[in-house]
């Protein structure tokens, strides 16, 4: 007689498996009977006659569960499978080193290594930008070491890779655990935790923000700025609170902290941007003469060239001033939006930045009554100084455009004089 065994896998094994990996299918059991029972066996051999299945003496089926290993051995077979796996993820075999993982944590006995595993595999998954797979590895981890050290780093790594996702609520949701799991850590781990409950405090403000909830991330920046923080954290709260209040339509608190901020880190890579939000709540609050000023020195200061935020600058310089100088333009301020104008043109040489404010010049010249420097501010377009490293072949399209534009305008200006001249002329007649 023939024995057939059948193994019941472990829970924890086909979890795993289920989840990450593509399983095999599992064999299909046969029975070869002793006395000339075969698999192709009758049907009234297997069933009694109102379809129940009928009892065969001489069929065994011995179930046997998975034995536990000895504790010892075990960790050494998880730790063999784990090192395979990030040899096997080193050289770029990632499906080989997701069996190895699993392998891993299907030893059938429940040892402190497979927290080891699961970390490992939560790291190299969201290093490798497999979010999903990250968050279900680091969710297990949570889930079966709910006493493991590790918790609040793997609850702040939950919170990053959801907010990386999209799935803010659940980020916000996890970076209040890391707090909640702080509050258990043991006293050698307290220093360095706090900076991990603070990192949360912080990511939690942030992810407020990006959900555009500016109150709320307000309100949490603002217990965050009470308390005692290294400089570089206070720079990146108080940064986040200038902004945050803007946003809120606070004009009046946004330029004390403004003014504030700036005066306090006169170096900040923040810097070019706060003045530009410091000039637009100037002219929120209908105090031009401050905005055109601030506008003016932004234009005006020089750039710290070893910051490496000279394009950053740049461009928050040239928002500051076209932005500004436009409203003052449609507002029928010529005259304030004229020295935004000079101020953009002597920044920068280069024709994508210096024309268009050239152009604008004249425009300003024009309806203020003074043709004469509107035709030099268009001539300076058509004939600049530089005019060999600006030929027509290496402007591009914009820019050819702008030249005709002056040109045009050059020419009604010239016509316009003409017209006057023979009206004079009649008169005289």
């Amino acid at each position: 007689m023939k024995t057939i065994r059948c193994f019941i896998p472990s829970a924890l094994a086909c979890f795993i498996t289920s989840l990450l990996f593509a399983s095999s299918p599992a064999p299909e059991l046969t029975a070869d009977a002793s006395s000339g029972h075969g698999g192709g066996a009758k049907k009234g051999a297997d069933v009694h006659e109102d379809g129940k299945p009928a009892f065969d003496p001489h069929r065994i089926v011995i179930v046997e569960p998975k034995r536990e290993l000895d504790p010892e051995l075990a960790s050494e077979q998880v730790l063999r499978y784990y090192e395979a796996a990030i040899t096997e993820w080193k050289g770029g075999e990632v499906e080989f080193a997701e069996r190895y993982f699993a392998a891993a944590l299907g030893v059938p006995t429940e040892v402190p290594e497979k927290e080891l595993v699961l970390s490992k595999m939560g790291e190299l998954y969201r290093e490798a930008g497999m979010f999903p797979k990250s968050a279900a590895i680091f969710e297990r981890l949570a889930t079966e070491f709910p006493d493991s050290r590790r918790l609040p780093e793997v609850y702040m790594d939950l919170g990053n890779i959801y907010r990386e996702m999209g799935a803010q609520e659940l980020a916000i949701s996890r970076y209040y655990k890391v707090l909640n799991s702080s509050l258990n850590v043991s006293f050698d781990q307290l220093e360095k935790y706090r900076q991990v409950s603070l990192n949360a405090k912080l990511a939690i403000a942030e992810t407020h923000k990006e959900r555009e909830e500016y109150q709320e991330s307000y309100r949490l920046y603002e217990a965050l700025f009470r308390l005692e923080l290294r400089p570089v954290e206070r720079l990146r709260v108080h940064y986040r609170m200038c902004y945050l209040l803007y946003e809120l339509s606070n004009y009046q608190r946004a330029v004390s902290h403004l003014k504030h901020f700036l005066d306090e880190y006169p170096e900040s890579p923040h810097n070019p941007e706060l003045r530009y939000l410091l000039a637009k709540s100037y002219e929120h609050l209908n105090r031009k003469p401050e905005a055109l000023r601030e506008v003016v020195n932004i234009l005006q200061s020089q750039t710290n060239m070893e910051a490496g935020y000279v394009s950053d600058a740049d461009y928050w310089k040239r928002r500051t001033g076209n932005e500004l100088a436009n409203e003052f333009y449609e507002n029928g301020d010529f005259r304030s939006a004229l020295t935004i104008y000079q101020a953009l043109a002597r920044y920068s040489a280069a024709p994508a930045w210096r024309w268009p404010a050239i152009h604008q010049i004249g425009l300003c010249f024009e309806r203020l009554g003074l043709p004469e420097k509107a035709k030099l501010a268009y001539e300076e377009i058509l004939d600049p100084e530089d005019a060999q490293l600006v030929a027509d072949v290496n402007l591009g399209e914009n820019l050819r455009s702008l030249k005709e534009m002056a040109q045009w305008r050059l020419e009604h200006l010239n016509w316009e004089d003409d017209l006057v001249a023979r009206l004079q002329l009649l008169k005289a007649q």
